[in-house]
C-alpha cells in the first residue's frame, strides 16, 4: 500500500512539474512576496515523525492570499504491523500560515513561517477492537522552514503538535 501511495504522490508531481515547465513562458513573475519568487503553489511530500512506524504525507500550499499568509491543505497516511497487532490511520486537514521572511528580511531560498490547523484524524485498529476505532477533529499548531536548492525545488521541516505527525515531519518542496 506504501509503495502505492508513492507512486502515486511521485508520478502527480512530474506531471504538475513538466504542465509547469511548458507554461512557464507565458506565466508572469510576481514579486511582492518575499517568499514566493514567481509561484503561488506549493507541493509538499516526504516523512513524518511517529513513535511506531513512518508516516507519509502529501500537501499542496497557496500563498496568494496575503504577501505574508498561505493556506493548504495535507493529506497523510501512516500504517504500523508489529506481528499480530497494527493499525493504519489517515488525517485530512487545512493549515495557514504566516511567512516571516519579509519582516525578517530573509533571502527568497529560505521560507520561515507558522501557523494553525484543523484536521480530521482517523485511527483503526487492525484487531477491529470497537473501542480502538475513532474519528476527531483535531486543532494543531506548526512552525517550520523551507530551503530552496534551486528555483522550483527545496527541502521542507516543519514541527508541530496536536496531528499525528506529533514531532514533526521532513520532505521536500516543489514550486510550480
Amino acid at each position: 500500500m506504501a509503495k502505492q501511495i508513492i507512486f502515486s504522490i511521485v508520478l502527480l508531481i512530474t506531471v504538475l512539474f513538466s504542465l509547469d515547465s511548458t507554461a512557464q513562458n507565458s506565466k508572469k513573475k510576481n514579486t511582492s512576496s518575499n517568499y514566493s519568487n514567481g509561484s503561488d503553489f506549493y507541493i509538499n511530500t516526504g516523512v513524518g515523525v511517529n513513535t511506531k512506524g513512518i508516516p507519509f504525507y502529501f500537501g499542496l500550499d497557496y500563498n496568494g492570499v496575503h504577501p505574508d499568509i498561505s493556506i493548504g491543505g495535507n493529506f497523510g497516511i501512516h500504517s504500523f504491523k508489529h506481528r499480530h497487532h497494527g493499525y493504519r490511520a489517515w488525517n485530512l486537514s487545512f493549515n495557514g500560515n504566516y511567512h516571516f521572511n519579509r519582516i525578517l528580511n530573509i533571502p527568497n531560498n529560505f521560507d520561515f513561517y507558522a501557523g494553525l490547523n484543523v484536521g480530521l484524524y482517523n485511527y483503526n485498529d487492525r484487531k477491529d477492537y470497537p473501542i480502538d476505532n475513532w474519528s476527531h477533529v483535531r486543532i494543531g499548531a506548526q512552525i517550520g522552514g523551507r530551503w530552496f536548492i534551486t528555483d522550483k525545488f527545496g527541502l521542507n521541516l516543519q514541527f508541530g503538535g496536536g496531528t499525528q505527525y506529533s514531532g514533526g515531519n521532513f520532505g521536500v518542496t516543489f514550486r510550480l
